[in-house]
């Protein structure tokens, strides 16, 4: 058998006070901010959803740790996380440290609905993000109206926009694209794993010409790229992809630019076209 490290004084803290759920709550705004992401850590694990709602409301810090949550997924407390963020737009909870809005929203590997995304917009915590992270969000049947109107509040401020694996298609992508044209500061954009045309990335690029700070952006293989069983035509996959990328220099020069595919059937790995094509291990 293994020896366990010794529980921290902030473990051993926050383990008593999550259970007394209501005594604790009652206290919050007086508790000092370096025992929230712990405390935060042993509510969510425990699925003390109203201890979860109550912290959410008085985060005292500008990124809200979500990878917690994706330990031990719980829709139910994923709920009580985005009832905490309501609870902060509609002030009922408002000491003088405790109202900074969330410059990171990161949710990676979770499946939210559509009643969830739909609150995005309307929650004036999220509107000054620098940071919004969404990988493995699988957003293929959803509206995304209202991630539109997220990206249109945060517009002015927004510096990272990771949408790897969220299985957008191209009517999807279609109706970002005003938002996106608005997202001046953007640094790095990261749509691998999205099931894009030839035509919408062209579409999309002719609405990036305000990305003047853009560092890096890394796009998805477009469909073209492969036969109906998704496999992929090695040949055909550069070309397309150096036609795209002459199709982006028309608008602006890209610092950083990358496609990548599917994973490969056989190896599991991804070909990569950064002005030279990278090849998985099967066909290297």
């Amino acid at each position: 058998m293994g020896v366990q490290n010794p529980l921290t004084l902030q473990e051993l803290a926050s383990q008593t006070l999550v259970r007394d759920e209501a005594l604790t709550m009652s206290f919050l705004e007086k508790l000092p901010p370096g025992l929230f992401p712990t405390l935060f850590k042993e509510a969510c694990t425990g699925s003390h959803t109203k201890l979860v709602r109550a912290m959410v409301a008085v985060w005292p810090f500008p990124c809200l740790p979500m990878w917690t949550l994706m330990k031990t997924p719980d829709l139910e407390t994923f709920h009580a996380v985005l009832d905490g963020v309501d609870m902060r737009l509609t002030g009922e909870f408002q000491p003088r440290f405790l109202m900074t809005p969330l410059k990171t929203l990161s949710i990676t590997g979770y499946q939210i609905s559509q009643s969830d995304l739909d609150f995005f917009p309307c929650c004036q915590s999220l509107f000054q993000l620098k940071h919004l992270d969404l990988r493995g969000v699988v957003l293929q049947d959803f509206d995304l109206m209202p991630l539109r109107g997220l990206l249109e509040k945060v517009a002015d401020t927004l510096k990272t926009l990771d949408l790897l694996g969220c299985r957008m298609e191209d009517s999807q992508v279609n109706v970002l694209l005003p938002a996106l044209r608005q997202c001046s500061r953007l640094r790095y954009v990261n749509f691998y794993n999205n099931d894009f045309s030839m035509a919408i990335l062209k579409d999309l690029f002719q609405h990036t010409v305000n990305w003047s700070k853009m560092k890096v952006e890394k796009y998805p293989a477009p469909l073209e790229c492969y036969d109906d069983l998704t496999h992929l035509f090695k040949e055909r996959f550069p070309h397309l992809c150096q036609d795209l990328v002459d199709t982006l220099r028309t608008v602006r020069q890209p610092k950083n630019i990358s496609f990548a595919t599917l994973n490969c059937h056989t190896c599991d790995e991804c070909f990569v076209y950064d002005q030279v094509s990278r090849l998985c291990g099967c066909w290297e």
